[in-house]
Parts: structure tokens; C-alpha cells; sequence
């Protein structure tokens, strides 16, 4: 009998989880204006608004579209949040825009140290792109010769042409240096690996993790970006606000 109610559970937490998966991939494809332009094997940009643009990138190099990454567009800046992993992937991420958008990016933004966020700084600092980044963030690439130009402690703002950019750290989480990136203008929170997708089961990498900070953390995201329209984690589906409570959940697991 026990054996019987253990099977009927399961199943019940797999049709679970794929109406959930159907459901996310449902609302991606929402806020999503255009199809996905592959511009790469390894490499693929969908338009989220006028002003803002989903990239994704594999972070093995095989394929597999699973590092997230965002692009805002103005009269004379384009700002990339985060970096592929590697720097070879980045320079293939830098020319296609380039050949894509007619025009460089200017700003990258460094949402925490991890390779998926940081691998490719040294080759924007080549290209002489100013970067953005927490002091902790600075402090902690120190150590792989990797340089944030331009760091904060609490918030940021960066004024661009039309719109304006507001970078913000909270606390620890998925790494003690998580920020999210704020584009007030077109309700678009990119919270990097702080944030777990809707189709996430596990807290994933939490090598670097402050478990007991990670929801706090996260309430204090979700309280100050209610308002958010589209909410973008580091991997996987982009969502709405219901990430933040689905994270809360997912870290809350034991």
C-alpha cells in the first residue's frame, strides 16, 4: 500500500512539473515580440521590447542554449548584462551584435563572479567596453586578472540616452555578490543566478551559495520589483514575478 501511494505521488509530481514546464515555456513565448534569431550555433537573440533583447549562450559550447544574458539598446549605447563563459564565445557574441545591431556595445555589466557572468571581461576589456560591476565582485576576479572599471556598493544608476539603468545588491544568495539589473522603463528585472526559472527543480551550483540569505534576499528583491513584466533568471526560461516566490520555494528545499 505504501509502495501504491509512493508511485501515485510521483506521477503526480511529474504532471506537475510538465504542465509547469508547458506553462513557462507558454509565458516566454509572451514576452518574447519576435522568433529567436540563431546567430550562432551557440548563440541566440530574441527581441523582449524595442529597447531590450534576450541572449542566450551555451555555456559548454554544445548547443544547449542555457546562460541567459541581456541586451538594452539606445541612440548610442548598447549594454550587455553579463558575459558568456569564455572568452572565445564572447568575441563570437561582440561580432554578431555588432553585425546585427550595426554598432558596438559599449557597457557590460557583471552580475556576480562566476564564469557565466565574468568569463569573457577580459576580451571586453580589450575592446575597450567599460564594465560595471559590486565592489565584492572586484574584489573577488582580483584574483583571475579580471577588471570591473567602474563598481558600487549599494545601487547604481547609469544614465543612457532615453532610458536609464539601475543596478542594485541586496545580499547574498546564489553567490555573496549577486546583483539584479533594474530597466525601469521597460519593467525588465534581470536577476542572474539569484534567481531560479519556473522550470528550475534544485538550487542548482550553490558551491558559493549563503543558503540561509539566499530567500531573504530574494523577499527583498520581490518587495522592491512587484511591478516587474518580464523577470529574467541566469539559466533557463525567462518568467514574470512569480519567480521570486518560486526561488523562495526552490531554495527553501531541503
Amino acid at each position: 500500500m505504501v509502495q501504491k501511494q509512493i508511485i501515485i505521488l510521483k506521477l503526480k509530481m511529474t504532471k506537475r512539473f510538465a504542465l509547469l514546464v508547458l506553462l513557462n515555456l507558454f509565458i516566454a513565448g509572451l514576452f518574447a515580440s519576435d522568433s529567436m534569431d540563431r546567430v550562432d550555433k551557440n548563440i541566440g537573440i530574441t527581441r523582449l521590447t524595442d529597447k531590450a533583447y534576450l541572449i542566450q549562450s551555451s555555456y559548454s559550447c554544445n548547443g544547449s542554449l542555457d546562460c541567459n544574458h541581456l541586451l538594452i539598446t539606445d541612440k548610442e549605447d548598447l549594454v550587455l548584462v553579463n558575459t558568456p563563459a569564455s572568452d572565445s564565445l564572447t568575441v563570437i557574441l561582440l561580432d554578431c551584435i555588432e553585425k546585427k545591431f550595426k554598432r558596438k556595445v559599449t557597457t557590460v555589466i557583471v552580475s556576480h563572479f562566476h564564469d557565466d557572468s565574468s568569463g569573457g571581461l577580459p576580451e571586453t576589456n580589450k575592446r575597450g567596453i567599460i564594465s560595471y560591476g559590486l565592489n565584492k565582485t572586484r574584489d573577488l576576479l582580483n584574483s583571475q586578472n579580471k577588471i570591473i572599471d567602474i563598481v558600487f556598493k549599494d545601487s547604481l544608476k547609469i544614465p543612457l540616452q532615453t532610458t536609464e539603468i539601475q543596478l542594485f545588491y541586496f545580499g547574498a544568495g546564489h553567490s555573496i555578490d549577486n546583483i539584479v539589473t533594474w530597466i525601469p522603463g521597460e519593467k525588465i528585472l534581470f536577476g542572474g543566478c539569484l534567481l531560479k526559472s519556473l522550470t528550475a527543480r534544485d538550487k542548482g551550483n550553490i558551491k558559493d551559495a549563503d543558503i540561509p540569505a539566499w530567500p531573504i534576499t530574494v523577499q527583498k528583491v520581490k518587495a522592491r520589483f512587484l511591478d516587474a513584466k518580464i523577470v529574467i533568471p541566469g539559466h533557463s526560461a525567462i518568467g514574470d514575478n512569480s519567480i521570486f516566490d518560486h526561488t523562495i520555494r526552490i531554495v527553501g528545499m531541503k
